[in-house]
Parts: structure tokens; sequence; C-alpha cells
């Protein structure tokens, strides 16, 4: 994260191979996420507020999933540690990207 603000605040993220994500939609319902932690083509992790960018692969979703689930800001859930958020790229793949807060 560059310049001091996180993808989900810019609206912009770009990955390890320098493809660059637009921002389309959140923070998600927990039933979208879960949806697209099984369906997007990647997923990223934004640790201490989108400082650290963890891309998660495909064979550690379901355990990221189990880790963040409880912590997602729903409404009316007065405490939360992660919004998550949908990006797309220019060639229409889907980015889940998973910010985390402290």
């Amino acid at each position: 994260m560059e310049g001091g603000r996180s993808p989900a605040s810019s609206g912009e993220l770009v990955d390890e191979q320098g493809c660059l994500w637009t921002k389309s939609r959140g923070p998600l319902d927990v039933r979208l996420v879960k949806r697209l932690v099984r369906g997007a083509d990647e997923m990223i992790v934004g640790e201490g507020a989108g400082e650290v960018l963890r891309p998660v692969p495909g064979e550690e979703r379901e355990a990221a999933w189990v880790l963040i689930k409880d912590g997602l800001d729903t409404a009316g859930s007065g405490t939360w540690t992660y919004q998550a958020y949908e990006f797309h790229s220019e060639d229409g793949r889907t980015l889940l990207y998973v910010e985390e807060f402290c």
C-alpha cells in the first residue's frame, strides 16, 4: 500500500504480478463473501488495514474462510475485524479482497 490509503479506500489494488484491480462493490454480505471464497479467480487478505497484501492460494481459501467468517463486518454485528470487497481486472477476472483491521 503506497501513499497511505488501503485498497478498500483507494478503490484500486496492484497485485504481485502487476495486475490492476478496481473495486466494484463492498463491504460485502457474508453470503457473497462465502461464494467468492470458492469462486473468485484470486483472493488477497490486506493485513494491518491493507498495509501488507497476502495472496491466498486456492488450497488455503477454506482455512482462511474459517478464520475470517466470524469477524466479518455485517449489519448490526457491533464489532468486526474484517471487511470484504469485490474487485475486477480489465480482463474480467474477479478478486476477493478481505481487509483486516486491528
